[in-house]
């Protein structure tokens, strides 16, 4: 690919993602606010944070050398003269994601794909969803521990945001590149 098309596709990527931000942030408050009114949350809570706080836990134990203590939702950390405990709230697992990613499966996968491409769409891009959650979790951590809450706090609320629709993008276009398969004889 010429690279002016490799740069103008990247200009439009970044507008599109930029408009969706608002949109994608306003979804998750709503979503929020659902699960909250309907106890959803108390699940999570119970049986989800404790799960993503020991991956995040081994993440940061074993990729980065942080010596990591865990509890159920907390995360003890302790790295050369700095220690901090950072609790992991159900709001904060990435359960929106999954939401996002799932309406984005029950739109894209619309067309004449084989069963098995379709399949195996939905399985990456669980996986991967999954992955950028504990992810995004683990730079938050990150992020506090070398440079304070605030940092941590905007890179929480707006870059997770950005990271995800980055991930959704790119996870569908090569999906469509690679993954999906039409059946044979199908027209669009």
């Amino acid at each position: 690919m010429p690279r002016h098309l490799t740069y103008q596709g990247l200009v439009v990527a970044s507008a599109v993602i930029f408009l969706a931000l608002p949109f994608v942030t306003a979804f998750n408050e709503l979503l929020t606010m659902v699960v909250t009114k309907i106890q959803l949350y108390i699940l999570i809570q119970d049986f989800v944070v404790p799960i993503e706080v020991r991956m995040v836990g081994a993440v940061l134990r074993y990729l980065f050398g942080i010596e990591t203590t865990v509890t159920s939702s907390l995360l003890h950390l302790q790295a050369a003269e700095r220690a901090l405990s950072v609790g992991i709230g159900w709001n904060c697992i990435g359960w929106q994601s999954l939401i996002l990613y799932c309406f984005t499966i029950f739109t894209g996968l619309r067309g004449p794909f084989t069963r098995t491409s379709k399949a195996l769409c939905t399985l990456i891009g669980l996986q991967g969803t999954i992955l950028l959650n504990i992810t995004r979790i683990v730079l938050v951590v990150l992020v506090t521990l070398f440079w304070g809450s605030l940092p941590a706090l905007i890179f929480h609320d707006y870059a997770g945001t950005f990271i995800l629709v980055i991930w959704l993008v790119a996870f569908w276009d090569l999906s469509y590149r690679y993954i999906l398969r039409p059946i044979a004889g199908a027209s669009d």
